[in-house]
């Protein structure tokens, strides 16, 4: 079957195969558009999701009073790095420095005024006579701007009750933190009977005998989300070991 006389048939297969060229490169260019816009919006999606699972990294400032005294604090943090600065009450300077590092699992203690460094071994965790019983409570606070639970742990054969009002921030290393160091006072102590406290921190804590009658408050009075220096918690140059 052939074509009529007059027909043109190589200029209309000529203009439909620029047609049909011309709308696969548009396709093809759109489908590039795509797919640009797609893997820029995959790198946005995964940096907030990393942003929001990261631990938290910064400083906080903290205050220990007991009925004799006042006692300032200086947490710094990054991973698995805890700087501790203690402020003295009548020098208000860094008085002594703890650095933990909490994979390799050391501990060493500075003494600023002599510039010298000592490693600590591993303390045995305290014991507690009697048991605690945690109760968490329906009340909530705003403190250094976030929302606080309230916990409490009474023991009556110690004749202690703690109350504790706790952050829920990407706080991973406290938990970690207090393990490690198996440290006596009774704020540590008790606050690692609470279960599920991983990502916790207690922005206040107030101790109390069973009557009721305050001994000792912890309160944050300063948190700061930043990055830090690695160096901060290496050993100061000019610093010597010392030796027993």
């Amino acid at each position: 079957m052939g074509f009529e006389k007059g027909c043109r048939p190589v200029k209309n297969f000529t203009i439909l195969a620029e047609h049909e060229s011309e709308t696969n490169t548009n396709y093809i260019q759109m489908k590039k558009s795509l797919l640009k816009i797609t893997s820029v919006l995959s790198m946005v999606i995964l940096y907030a999701f990393s942003a929001s699972a990261q631990s938290f990294e910064g400083v906080i400032e903290f205050k220990k009073q007991t009925t004799t005294d006042t006692t300032n604090f200086v947490y710094y943090v990054k991973g698995n790095n805890v700087k501790i600065d203690e402020i003295g009450s009548k020098s208000h300077k860094v008085e002594g420095t703890f650095l933990i590092d909490m994979e390799a699992k050391t501990m060493m203690s500075l003494n600023i005024e002599r510039k010298l460094y000592m490693t600590n071994n591993n303390p045995p965790a305290p014991t507690i006579k009697g048991s605690c019983v945690v109760k968490k409570g329906q009340n909530v606070k705003n403190l250094q701007g976030y929302k606080c639970t309230e916990y409490t742990v009474t023991n009556q054969e110690e004749g202690i009750i703690i109350t504790y009002w706790l952050a829920d921030g990407k706080f991973t290393f406290f938990e970690k933190m207090l393990r490690q160091l198996n440290r006596k006072d009774k704020s540590s102590v008790y606050f690692l009977q609470i279960p599920d406290t991983k990502n916790m921190f207690p922005m206040l804590s107030i101790q109390t005998d069973l009557s009721g009658k305050e001994t000792t408050k912890l309160e944050v009075t300063k948190i700061t989300k930043k990055e830090l220096d690695p160096a901060l918690f290496e050993i100061p140059k000019g610093y010597n070991k010392f030796e027993k």
